[in-house]
């Protein structure tokens, strides 16, 4: 069993550290952007949405060809054309180019989403929950350092602009780490990949494991994606304000995996979920209440606790329950994350522009209240 840390999990720790960044600089600027480009709440949102589009349908194509190709060229191309996505944004003199290039990001990170989850079982196939628990803790970690960074550089006020290029310089760095890796042979599968997926989608629990990724996705998102802005509209215009709260969910989420990496092996991944979802219901129906700067960072703190877990949890859980070629499964429940991870920030936008940002933020706890009903069917259901 392998079960010390290699060059290439410190590289996948990377990559989703870039992943991460790619997905939040927009939020963390989006102030800024919407100075600059004039656009609206709802525009902003879909900013996201443009992302995770060609993002689904990059990860859908690159997991039928993955077997031909390798996780190598994927993940590598994958950075490379989001460092130069994210170079075209900071270029951007109209809200049309700066989705354009947001596509162009989202091309890159189709593959660093799909292959890096199912790369870390390559490299630890039995010590599997633990160590994707620990990967998928970089992507907070991510989200911290982002936030840390750029909000500091906006407070001190350098352009957003200068945000983007620096992302795109990591990226390319990262890209040509993994490049000179060596990466992890694996057994040719018995079966053709159009026979797994069609295998995959017969099975009832992965639909209760899709839509439950889905909404933790979401959740995720929303809290990501709309802080800032929420704490700038209500709270106090001062940009470090904005980004300390990104910082403080993003760092409980890291604080969140971590300890689920501990407790899975002792509780399991079902039980850490289901306290999970309570506490973000409790959290998320506070939030749009939230009068103070204090009182709202007590609760994002929360939400981030409750967050945490599902994502690699999910994961863990399904290869368990669920028979199957666990790249292209990851593939496809990663897919469903995504789409809500991609969703959920413009149908709160939408929500901003007609009635009150602070409403579209009830859409938290509407999450949680339903990822708790589908853990409570997949805990009776069966996977065969």
């Amino acid at each position: 069993m392998n079960t010390r840390i290699t060059a290439l999990d410190i590289a996948s720790w990377g990559g989703f550290m870039v992943f991460a960044t790619s997905s939040v600089i927009t939020a963390i600027c989006l102030p800024e952007i919407s100075n600059s480009l004039a656009i609206t709440h709802a525009e902003g949102g879909g900013s996201e949405t443009a992302r995770t589009i060609l993002l689904i349908v990059v990860m859908l194509l690159t997991g039928f060809a993955v077997h031909a190709r390798g996780k190598k060229y994927f993940i590598t191309l994958g950075l490379y054309v989001m460092a130069s996505g994210l170079l075209l944004a900071s270029f951007s003199q109209s809200y049309t180019m700066f989705i354009a290039s947001l596509v162009i990001v989202g091309i890159g990170g189709g593959p660093i989403e799909a292959f890096i989850n199912p790369l870390v079982i390559d490299i630890h196939p039995k010590d599997t929950e633990k160590h994707l628990a620990l990967t998928n803790a970089f992507y907070p970690i991510g989200v911290i350092t982002s936030a840390i960074l750029f909000g500091e550089l906006l407070t001190l006020g350098y352009s957003w602009r200068i945000m983007f290029r620096i992302a795109a310089a990591i990226a390319l760095t990262t890209g040509l780490f993994f490049n000179g890796l060596r990466f992890p042979a694996v057994a040719a599968s018995q079966h053709s990949t159009s026979q797994i997926f069609a295998r995959i989608f017969r099975l009832s629990g992965f639909w209760l494991f899709a839509t439950a990724m889905f909404l933790a996705g979401g959740a995720e998102a929303a809290v990501t994606f709309w802080s800032r802005s929420y704490v700038e509209t209500y709270l106090t215009d001062v940009p470090r304000a904005g980004t300390v709260a990104v910082l403080i969910f993003a760092g409980m989420m890291v604080v969140g995996r971590l300890l689920s990496a501990k407790l899975s092996i002792r509780i399991g991944a079902r039980t850490i979920m289901a306290y999970s979802a309570i506490l973000g219901i409790a959290a998320g129906i506070m939030l749009p209440f939230a009068r103070t700067l204090g009182t709202f960072y007590i609760l994002i703190a929360l939400a981030g606790v409750a967050t945490s877990c599902f994502w690699p949890s999910i994961f863990a859980e399904a290869a368990r329950r669920l028979k199957v070629d666990s790249t292209i499964l990851f593939v496809l429940l990663a897919c469903f994350g995504v789409t809500g991870f991609g969703l959920t920030p413009l149908i709160m936008g939408i929500i901003g522009d007609y009635a009150h940002l602070r409403l579209s933020f009830f859409i938290v706890p509407v999450f949680f209240i339903l990822i708790s009903a589908l853990l409570g069917l997949n805990h009776r259901s069966t996977t065969s």
